[in-house]
Parts: structure tokens; C-alpha cells; sequence
């Protein structure tokens, strides 16, 4: 055998045929991508509406017609959630998306654009706003503990809007198989259907699950669409194969809990005890005052017994006290049903008083007490602090605590629900994998508006202050000792920001106060008695006007005395706006008109911290007047 034999010999026996398997057949793999736990064992249902909740939904809702400080609380946590607004905005893992691309008019266009639809109801009602439709949601969500968002379309299948559908007429399906157990008997068993189901005043709905209809679209998807009817709830993959057309499909978010595999259930219920009592209180208030705030009385009886006419007589006579202004009567002793004999000094011992049962005063306190143990135990279960649903509050953290309720409480909520509407509506429905949504979060601490608060207040002392001041302001650490440029050097020296008075101010309608912080109105007749305006000149002692160097605010008044900041907004056309902010300190008036950006300060320093009154019928011009002495001024202008 030649040695090139034996080569090809060699090569021959070392070709190894090699079979490999999965642990387990591909049906079995498949299988993996989804959960395995068990079902539920028993699933409650009513016929024919689906899966019964753990709660009665509609039991639910009423607590809040029931107990005020629960319904404030849910629509607080809901406005804060997502009531002020959100922007498109790049995904956190998408690479440098361009804004003028069409992803994000798709988004955009969806969200904001002139023809999507957003309704609060059936066909008929009112169109409204993403805002609202969200904050819906979100109060079924907390007050119920599920929300319901059904996504509108166009013919074709592209999303156009949403609408809200209360979540108390919302049932997740159910369906029923045959099983034969190991007696060999046959059995229904009830299991979780597919989408939806609505009813409402007898009539039934069906719903398909978000995404089902976009199944198989991706380049790694196999799956084939999943199209329900929206009158008898069958199901095909092809929406032409249905005898009624197909159902829209529904967003539906349970607020989670290890109770309930179908529904959530709402942070709240461990007060339901609470609001019962508070109602059982209320009540027992309400029956006291149907007689007026006349307390209970006895009519004490010594040595005798009133006659039954005497009785009605007495009655009457309570009843016609009832919201009487003088509350006074003389009972008059004609008859007595003697039940002995009677012995006195004038023969007669018998006598009559009317004693009331406890003090109204100390009802009043007791009452007054149960009632804010109540409110506070019912914000404390939604997280809500006290200052927000206007409840009264002995703590010094209030600020501290809505930062809290912000960041700990809202923040998390946002993330999940922009979440489900990035991975629901732009990446399943849109195709859009780059651009998602950020709610507005109000009262947390931000970095970037605080560096900018930070930045009006340097200006505010004409920027004579040091870099490392600067930083600290700024809540930046001071500049390192081996840092090229000294942190003792004043900003003054180093340029920047030469730009003229106003410069990068907002605009116009960003520099009006919001209405959630208005307190009331003010006719400017009103104003001009409390300043002791004379011929257009305030006579009042002391107060200081000024006229502001900015594209926006006109001019500005100090009252030293109600310590009331005067503020007037430039219009192109009719008079201009003037509000009033209240309890300003003088500080902060001093630091407004020196800082080189009057529209830029007022933004960042006044307009969202302080409350306002809008006075009406106002003057064009506000009133001159004598300035305060230079004692009177602070020394404490704030850097």
C-alpha cells in the first residue's frame, strides 16, 4: 500500500458522521417560548360576560362618588401621571434617530397629527385630546385596578387614535373544552378565552388583543394574524373570513398583584374599611344636622308622668324649633298623670327639665378628628401626600414629599406605561422601533432646570461670583484643585452670556403663570383702592415700580407691605395681562430687577413657584409710586 493509499485510507475512517438533538423535540422548544405555569383551578364566571373579577368593578367605582379624598387622590396620581402633556422622543437604544425622518412622522402623526381621533366614549361623543383619553385610563387603572384603551384604524389597519372604554364594562373572554379525567369521565373546564369582551346595558362587545391583527409582519415572525368578530366573538386569520367584520382591539393594563392572574387589583382596597367608616361618620353627621344642630335631648320627669297629649305636644314643639334663630321655650305644667300621692310645700313635687345628651362641641371635635384620620390613612395607601388633595398637613416636608410622590411614585408609573405604548402602538402597530414617549414629570428635582435656575441667579448678582459659587448653585461638586482655571475666580472675569437684556427669554405664552396655581380674580378697581391710586399715581407707602427690559414682561410693581408682586405681559393687540403673584419675598422682587434676562428670571424663578391672582379691567399702565427707603430694601438677594 502506497503511503498515498494509506493517506486517503486515513481520511476516509476520520470523516465522523455526527447527529446532534435538542434536549427535547421541537414541539417542545417551541412550547419554552412561552410560560408553563399552571392555570388558575377554578375560574369564576358569570354567563356569558367572561371572567368574573375579583372585585365587583362596579362596587369599585362607586367609592369614589362615596369618599372625596379617595377620588381626589385617584384623579392626582392620574393628572401627574400623564395630564401634563409628553414628547416624542429618541428610544434609549435607538442610534441617533434623524427628527425630519419619517419614523417620526409616523409617530408624530399618530400622536398629533390633524386627522388621528381620540374620544372618552362610544361613537357620537365629544372628539378630545390624548390627555385626557390617557388620564382616563389611568384613574380606571387606579380606581378599578385595569384600564381598557381601544386603538382606532383606518380600513387598511394603520392606527389613527384611541379611545377609552371603562373598564367596569370590560371582561377578559373565557372559553370552555372538554377534558376527560382519569376515571374516564368528561368535564368542562373553563379557560381563558381570546380579547375582550364589553357589555353594557345587555348588549355584548367583542375586542381583539393589542397586536393580534399585526402577527407575522416582522422578518422572524411566523405567526399568522389573529382577527376576532366584533359581534359573536369567533376568531380567523383573515379579517375577510368573519360574518361580521373584525373587532377593533383593545390595550388592556391590569395594575398587577399575585391575587389575581386576569385583573389587577388597585393599591387602595386595604382602605376599603377605612372609607366605610368614613361614610358611616358622614352619614351619622348628615342625620344630626336634618335636625338642625339642635343636639339630642331628654325630657326629664321628676314626680310624674307626662299625659300622651302633653307627649305630641312636646314633639311639636321640638320640631318647630328646627332652624329657629332663638331657640328658646317656657313649658308649661297643666296635667300630670299622678302615680302616687305627691307631698311638697305646696303639695306638689312634680317637676320637668329638658337635659341634653352630651356636649355638641365635643362631637364636633371628635367628629372633626375621625375624619382627617381617615383622610390620611386613605392618602397614605395611595401614596399621595396630604398638600396635594388640598388635606391638611402638620408636616414642615411638604415640598420634600411632593418631590417624593414624583420621583418615587409617578416616575416608575410613566416608564411602564410609556413602555407598553412604545412596544403596543410604535414598535407592533407603527413598524417603529426608534422614537417613544416621555411624559411631563412635575415636581421632581430636575438637573437641567435646576442648572438654569441657577444660571438666572448668577446673573441675577451680576455674575459676581466665583465658578466654584457657581457650580454649588448649580448643585455641581467645585472645580478640582488641578483644574487649569482657579475656582476663585469671579465669572465676571471670564466673559459669556454678553447677549442684550432678553436674550433666549421664552416666548410669550411660556411666561404666563399656570392655572392650576390661580387662586382667584381681582378687578383692577379693586387694586387701585388698595395702592390709593391718585391721577394714575400710587399713593400707597412703600412700593416700587419698574419697567422691564424684555420682549415679554412689560412692566412690574413691588408692594412691600402684602408683599405682592404685580407682573404685566406685553400683547401685540388689546391690553396687556397683569397678574399678581402673592407673598413674594422682597428678595425675590430685588433679584428680578436686577438680573441682566428679566424674562428669563421671572420663568425660572417665579412663574411656577409662587400662586396668582389675575386682575381684570386692568389699567394699560400700572401706577407710579414712591420707592422704599434703602433700609427697607433686603440685603439677601438670593445668587
Amino acid at each position: 500500500m502506497s503511503s498515498d493509499d494509506t493517506t486517503d485510507e486515513t481520511q476516509e475512517t476520520s470523516e465522523v458522521s455526527l447527529s446532534v438533538d435538542t434536549l427535547g423535540n421541537g414541539e417542545t422548544m417551541d412550547k419554552a417560548r412561552e410560560t408553563t405555569q399552571l392555570d388558575e383551578r377554578r375560574i369564576s364566571i358569570d354567563a356569558g360576560l367572561g371572567i368574573q373579577p375579583p372585585y365587583n368593578p362596579e362596587t369599585l367605582a362607586a367609592f369614589q362618588e362615596l369618599n372625596e379624598t379617595h377620588h381626589a387622590c385617584v384623579r392626582k396620581k392620574s393628572r401627574y401621571e400623564v395630564g401634563y402633556g409628553f414628547e416624542i422622543v429618541p428610544h434609549p437604544q435607538a442610534d441617533e434617530p434623524d427628527p425630519d425622518g419619517d419614523d417620526h412622522d409616523d409617530v408624530e402623526t399618530f400622536w398629533q397629527g390633524a386627522n388621528s381621533r381620540w374620544q372618552i366614549g362610544p361613537e357620537g361623543t365629544a372628539a378630545s385630546t390624548p390627555e385626557e383619553v390617557l388620564e382616563l385610563a389611568r384613574q380606571d387603572y387606579h380606581g378599578i385596578g385595569w384600564a381598557a384603551l381601544e386603538i382606532l384604524v383606518e380600513g387598511d389597519g394603520t392606527p389613527i387614535g384611541l379611545a377609552h372604554v371603562p373598564a367596569t364594562t370590560v371582561r377578559v373572554r373565557k372559553t370552555t373544552s372538554k377534558t376527560e379525567t382519569e376515571d374516564g369521565e368528561e368535564r368542562e373546564v373553563v379557560q381563558r378565552g381570546h380579547g375582550y369582551l364589553q357589555v353594557r346595558q345587555g348588549r355584548r362587545r367583542y375586542f381583539g388583543e393589542a397586536g393580534d391583527r399585526y402577527r407575522g409582519q416582522g422578518d422572524d415572525d411566523d405567526r399568522e394574524p389573529i382577527f376576532v368578530d366584533k359581534e359573536n366573538g369567533d376568531t380567523a386569520s383573515s379579517a375577510g373570513d368573519l360574518d361580521n367584520g373584525p373587532a377593533n382591539e383593545l390595550i388592556f393594563i391590569p395594575n398587577p398583584s399575585p391575587l389575581s392572574l386576569y385583573y389587577g387589583i388597585p393599591d387602595w382596597v386595604a382602605a376599603m374599611q377605612t372609607m366605610g367608616a368614613d361614610q358611616a361618620a358622614k352619614e351619622w353627621n348628615h342625620d344630626l344636622f336634618d335636625h338642625h344642630g339642635i343636639p339630642y335631648y331628654v325630657v326629664k320627669v321628676t314626680g310624674g308622668t307626662l299625659t300622651e297629649d302633653s307627649k305630641d305636644e312636646l314633639r311639636d314643639l321640638m320640631d318647630n324649633l328646627k332652624g329657629t334663630r332663638y331657640r328658646t321655650a317656657i313649658l308649661e305644667v297643666e296635667e300630670f298623670e299622678q302615680e302616687k300621692d305627691l307631698t311638697g310645700e305646696d303639695g306638689n313635687d312634680i317637676e320637668i327639665e329638658l337635659v341634653p345628651v352630651g356636649s355638641r362641641d365635643d362631637l364636633d371635635m371628635e367628629f372633626q378628628k375621625f375624619r382627617e384620620r381617615n383622610e390620611h390613612e386613605i392618602s397614605k395607601v395611595h401614596s399621595v401626600p396630604p398638600i396635594l388633595i388640598n388635606v391638611t398637613d402638620t408636616s414642615n416636608r411638604s415640598k420634600e414629599q411632593v418631590r417624593e410622590f414624583a420621583e418615587d411614585v409617578i416616575a416608575p408609573e410613566q416608564k411602564k406605561f410609556e413602555a407598553r405604548l412604545y412596544k403596543i402602538l410604535h414598535q407592533t402597530a407603527l413598524g417603529v422601533d426608534d422614537w417613544t414617549l416621555k411624559f411631563e414629570l412635575r415636581g421632581a428635582d430636575r438637573p437641567e432646570k435646576n442648572a438654569r435656575i441657577a444660571r438666572n441667579r448668577v446673573d441675577a448678582a451680576g455674575r459676581a461670583v466665583t465658578i466654584d459659587e457657581a457650580r454649588e448653585a448649580a448643585g455641581w461638586d467645585p472645580l478640582p484643585a488641578d483644574h487649569p482655571v482657579d475656582g476663585t475666580t469671579l465669572l465676571a472675569e471670564l466673559g459669556g452670556r454678553q447677549g442684550p437684556p432678553g436674550d433666549d427669554e421664552p416666548t410669550l405664552e411660556e411666561q404666563f403663570p399656570p392655572e392650576e396655581n390661580k387662586i382667584g380674580e381681582r378687578d383692577w378697581s379693586e387694586v387701585e383702592s388698595d395702592l390709593d391710586v391718585v391721577d394714575g399715581v400710587a399713593t400707597k407707602d412703600p412700593i416700587e415700580q419698574t419697567q422691564f427690559s424684555s420682549s415679554n414682561l412689560a412692566e412690574g410693581l413691588y408692594d412691600f407691605e402684602t408683599r405682592e408682586c404685580y407682573i404685566s405681559f406685553e400683547r401685540d393687540e388689546g391690553q396687556n395681562s397683569l397678574y399678581a403673584y402673592v407673598d413674594v419675598p422682597a428678595a425675590i422682587w430685588e433679584a428680578l430687577n436686577s438680573a441682566s434676562s428679566h424674562g428669563s428670571y421671572h420663568y425660572e424663578n417665579v412663574r411656577l413657584e409662587y400662586d396668582y391672582v389675575e386682575i381684570t379691567n386692568h389699567h394699560d399702565r400700572l401706577p407710579e409710586g414712591p420707592s422704599p427707603d434703602s433700609d427697607d430694601v433686603p440685603d439677601d438677594i438670593p445668587l
